[in-house]
């Protein structure tokens, strides 16, 4: 905004001012009109598809009544009877031509909508109907329909096709009860031609292409202005379709949104309860809002209209506004361009141009009397007296200012030369001596630069050597710690073994008294052994005694006897083995407490090795941490000489600068004393 023109900001303000109400009045009214004419023409959908599905219900729900009225005829209800019992023989046959006759008299007074009347058995047979037994041996069973006539529920609204004519029509069932009214003897099926339910459907138009069809309760199209489409097409498979498939599925109204070849729909839905059916009242959103659409091009054509008026208002006021100000600006773009030859119009004007006019014009007659006395300062005429205008005229008391300061400063600047000529030779004296000075400073410093140096070189040296102690400090403390560590491991060995060597001791012992108690055993096996040959003796003794029949039992008795012997000598051997492993076991018994002394013995001195390896290692770390602080201080020592040896460098290089510098001052000294000598001739210049 800043980089535009003042016109331009005019008009642009002008048109905002105008443009923002008419754009929020404009969209306010589109979005109220179009809501208000969408759902105006939503409830018009909405209350034709109710009316139709009413007027089909209601429609519908005679048929209902007709075909109950036929199945209440007597002529009805004994051809029934007869069939259900004799079936289609003689008995029946008179009964039959009867009914069909009545069927032929119903048909014929209904003809514009009733394809056909017919009677069906139980077994799903029809024996009669209204086209003189035209459909007679059609076998119906297992239609939805019938099966539903069948178990009492009188119903209307299953949409076939007419085998005899391949048209779609819609039945209407009933029951026929006896005459008794408790037993179905078989059922009324009425064919209603959907064609008179298409006609009053098409009748039916919403907005320019819209229509309206019908479908049944699984979403199959019953009536549709494309006839393919009838019991082929369903709903649901619609793009978008799926919300009025629910609708229609649940017996419910509403207004659903879908797409049908490429073309986006809408459709209000209503249900006709007696048939389970649905209306469609369908039309494409354009359509549908085609009027909302109109609504807004002429709100949106009225509000360009009026922005176009109101552009060409506040274009022609932005150009009397803003010409008298270009000519203006014209004459302040001249006198900032230093030219005061300018003269500016409308000063007759009495208006806030006029004014400014006016203004202006004294504007630049002030500086023109400002440029004059500028001249006359140029000249070097310093009695010149600039009169300002009034007290708020900054430039006039400046200058006033400017003219008595300036006589007040060249008075004081040509003491002040004076001065100046006089002091240029005692500094340029002065400097001379400085110069000298400054070159023997420089040599100076450049020698202690070198000796500093030299101190460098031998800290560094030391530094390193404290840190190769250090380094071997630090080695010794790891080997001295891991020294310690295998100490304390060998310590833990040591234990582990007496621990062992203890338990294998409490096993020698309880091995010792376990072969005692063998020994005892054994003392018992020799005694029973001793009792048993002295029975074998005994039983031999007997059997002598006995003779021929002793013989067998002496056998027995010898085979103990051998038995005794062979355990005795058994015993002797394992009492044999058993003193040994007695005198194995006190071995062990006495090696295992010499091992067990020499364990605590090795315990002990691996306990004092261990102290000493400490003792050792807090020596070496003790030395260690001397030798790192050692290393420590010679490295902030080797860090201090850095800092001393780039400290005395500076310092050279400040001295070579400052003997640079005293040359330059020498020299700027020389110069000073020659301006004093200008300022001098300069100063007689003006006129106080």
């Amino acid at each position: 905004m800043k980089q535009l023109k003042l016109g331009t900001k005019l008009l642009i303000g002008g048109l905002l001012t105008v443009a923002i109400p008419i754009i929020v009045i404009g969209v306010v009214a589109v979005y109220q009109s179009t809501q208000s004419i969408n759902e105006l023409a939503m409830r018009g959908m909405d209350h034709t598809a109710k009316s139709l599905a009413a007027g089909i219900n209601t429609a519908m729900h005679m048929q209902n009544v007709m075909v109950r009225n036929i199945a209440y005829q007597n002529s009805i209800i004994s051809a029934a009877e007869k069939t259900a019992k004799y079936g289609e023989e003689n008995n029946s046959r008179n009964e039959i031509l009867l009914a069909q006759q009545s069927l032929t008299k119903i048909r014929n007074a209904e003809a514009e909508h009733l394809s056909n009347i017919t009677l069906v058995g139980k077994n799903g047979i029809v024996y009669a109907s209204s086209d003189n037994g035209k459909f007679k041996g059609l076998d119906l069973a297992g239609r939805d329909y019938l099966e539903a006539a069948f178990k009492g529920i009188p119903n209307v609204g299953s949409v076939v096709l007419n085998r005899a004519t391949g048209g779609v029509i819609c039945t209407a069932a009933c029951p026929i009860y006896s005459s008794t009214g408790k037993e179905i003897a078989g059922a009324v099926v009425m064919a209603i031609e959907i064609k008179f339910l298409t006609d009053i459907i098409n009748e039916i138009r919403v907005g320019k292409s819209g229509y309206a069809y019908l479908v049944d309760k699984n979403g199959l199209y019953v009536t549709h202005p494309v006839k393919e489409n009838i019991l082929k097409v369903n709903v649901s498979q619609l793009k978008g379709g799926e919300s009025i498939a629910k609708l229609i599925k649940e017996g419910k109204t509403g207004i659903a949104e879908y797409e049908l070849e490429g073309v986006k729909k809408a459709g209000a839905i209503a249900s006709v309860p007696i048939t389970g059916w649905s209306i469609v009242n369908s039309i494409p959103v354009d359509d549908l809002y085609a009027s909302a659409y109109q609504t807004r091009n002429v709100i949106i054509s009225i509000g360009v209209i009026f922005l176009i008026l109101a552009f060409v208002f506040f274009f022609f006021f932005a150009r009397n506004a803003t010409r008298p100000l270009i000519d203006v600006v014209g004459a302040a773009k001249k006198i900032a361009d230093g030219d005061l030859a300018v003269d500016v119009a409308y000063g007759n004007r009495q208006d806030e141009i006029g004014t400014l006019a006016r203004a202006f014009t004294q504007m630049v007659n002030s500086l023109k009397d400002k440029a004059q006395i500028a001249q006359k300062i140029a000249s070097g005429d310093l009695t010149a007296e600039a009169a300002p205008l009034s007290d708020a005229d900054a430039l006039g008391n400046a200058f006033s200012t400017m003219m008595a300061t300036l006589r007040r400063q060249i008075q004081e600047i040509m003491e002040g030369v004076n001065v100046l000529a006089s002091s240029g030779s005692e500094i340029m004296a002065s400097v001379s001596q400085l110069t000298s000075g400054a070159a023997e400073t420089s040599t100076a410093v450049s020698e202690t630069t070198t000796t500093v140096e030299e101190v460098k070189q031998t800290t560094d040296v030391s530094s390193q050597k404290a840190k190769h102690v250090a380094e071997l400090g630090q080695k010794s403390v790891e080997i001295s710690q891991t020294g310690l560590k295998s100490i304390e491991d060998t310590i833990n060995g040591m234990t582990r073994i007496k621990e062992q060597v203890e338990s294998i001791a409490d096993m020698v012992v309880r091995l010792s008294e376990q072969s005692q108690a063998i020994g005892e055993i054994i003392a018992t096996v020799n005694d029973l052994a001793e009792q048993s040959n002295l029975l074998a003796v005994n039983a031999s003794i007997e059997a002598a005694k006995a003779g021929e029949q002793g013989k067998g039992f002496a056998v027995v008795a010898q085979e103990i006897r051998s038995l005794a012997a062979q355990s005795k000598q058994a015993t002797t051997q394992v009492r044999n083995i058993l003193f040994d492993v007695q005198k194995a076991i006190s071995s062990a018994v006495m090696a295992t407490e010499l091992g067990s002394r020499a364990v605590e013995e090795g315990v002990k001195l691996s306990t004092q090795a261990g102290e000493a390896i400490d003792v050792l290692a807090q020596s070496v770390t003790e030395s260690t941490n001397a030798a790192i602080q050692i290393a420590a201080s010679s490295q902030e020592q080797l860090i201090g000489m850095d800092q001393v040896v780039s400290a005395m460098e500076n310092i050279r290089e400040a001295a070579l600068q400052m003997a640079s510098s005293t040359k330059q001052t020498e020299k700027s000294a020389h110069d000073l004393h020659n301006l004093g000598q200008r300022l001098q001739g300069i100063v007689k210049f003006y006129k106080v």
